[in-house]
């Protein structure tokens, strides 16, 4: 095997599955099942694409238990509890580490006086960072990072290049930023007086607690007095904004486009499909689900899973919009019956007379 190469028993081993084939059998990386080939290991989660397999080139698969999936004797399977956990273990075996820079500082970057950092410290070219801030240890700063006045760091954090981290805001331990992220904004206050917008300051700071996730270009802005809080655990995709004072719950997840306005409390395990809005000052209880482009105007219950704009209980707006598909064939029989109602009514006229 070449270094990149791996066998089904390595891939097995790695997520603790059971496999049922070729222990030898050699594969170069993972596929999707439609681009998978003799040398690719692909997964199998739904039952879907089970019947896919054995005409597929794919080599082999892993399949969470439960599915029936029939293979050739050239094809191999490896049985788990839950095949994307299990995909998500080979790739941490697979993926090649990151390019990091080189411990210490970089001899470009521009530490101000009263910056603290811990021990192991990796700080890229041409990073900036203020007076006052505290760097915990094993945390990487990638090239062009700017970290301003006052900014504590925890351990094991990882900014990918260009994010900006504005004075008064705080990281948690293992935090996750990735390219062009921008924590600290100032939050989009203006009040209209006598003709203009007068900008309203914003002295507040941001909170990412421990094990957070931001993807590349999300936003998170600062608060007007006090702090915008994204919870432990949670995971932001790519362009996510977060409005000023907003404190979204643990282990939420937040899709590509995903808005929350200002000042919005969110519980615990918060989901958001991609393009969804919650309006200023709304409150949702723990686990809400808002489907993808919704816009929530109005304060939600734990447990409700919503959909549309405005949006509403998930089951209402989908019978709503399976009545809608059906309004074209609605408008042709109320046109028949028309027609209908009028000749009975000319034929009722006309024996009248």
């Amino acid at each position: 095997m070449t270094s990149s190469s791996f066998s089904a028993r390595d891939a097995a081993e790695w997520c603790q599955g059971r496999l049922e084939g070729h222990p030898d059998q050699v594969f170069q990386s993972m596929e999707s099942l439609e681009q998978a080939g003799p040398e690719h290991l692909t997964f199998i989660g739904q039952s879907a694409y089970a019947r896919q397999f054995s005409q597929s080139r794919s080599g082999g698969a892993v399949c969470t238990e439960g599915i029936h999936v029939s293979r050739r004797s050239d094809q191999s399977l490896i049985w788990v509890k839950n095949a994307d956990l299990a995909v998500a273990n080979i790739l941490e075996h697979l993926a090649p580490p990151p390019p990091l820079p080189a411990p210490g500082v970089h001899a470009t970057a521009l530490l101000e006086p009263g910056v603290t950092l811990g021990k192991d410290i990796r700080i890229g070219p041409y990073v900036v960072i203020q007076s006052g801030a505290v760097l915990r240890d094993r945390t990487v700063l990638m090239a062009q990072v700017f970290i301003g006045r006052g900014v504590h760091i925890g351990t094991d954090c990882v900014l990918w290049p260009q994010v900006v981290v504005r004075d008064g805001c705080t990281l948690g331990d293992r935090v996750i930023l990735h390219p062009g992220c921008v924590l600290g904004a100032d939050g989009f206050g203006y009040r209209f007086h006598e003709g203009r917008h007068v900008k309203i300051p914003h002295i507040g700071g941001v909170i990412i607690e421990d094990d957070c996730e931001l993807g590349a270009n999300t936003t998170v802005d600062r608060g007007k007095f006090s702090q915008t809080v994204v919870g432990r655990g949670s995971k932001l995709d790519n362009l996510v904004q977060i409005g000023h004072n907003a404190a979204i719950g643990k282990h939420s997840i937040l899709v590509a486009h995903a808005a929350v306005g200002g000042s919005v409390r969110a519980g615990d395990h918060l989901l958001m499909g991609g393009g969804a809005v919650i309006a200023d000052h709304r409150v949702l209880g723990a686990g809400v689900q808002v489907a993808g482009f919704s816009a929530v105007v109005q304060d939600l219950p734990a447990g409700e899973k919503v959909a549309g704009a405005p949006a509403r209980p998930g089951r209402e707006f989908f019978a709503q919009l399976r009545a809608t598909y059906r309004l074209p064939e609605w408008i042709d029989t109320i046109r028949l019956l028309e027609e209908r109602i009028a000749k009975l009514e000319s034929s009722a006229k006309n024996d009248s007379q």
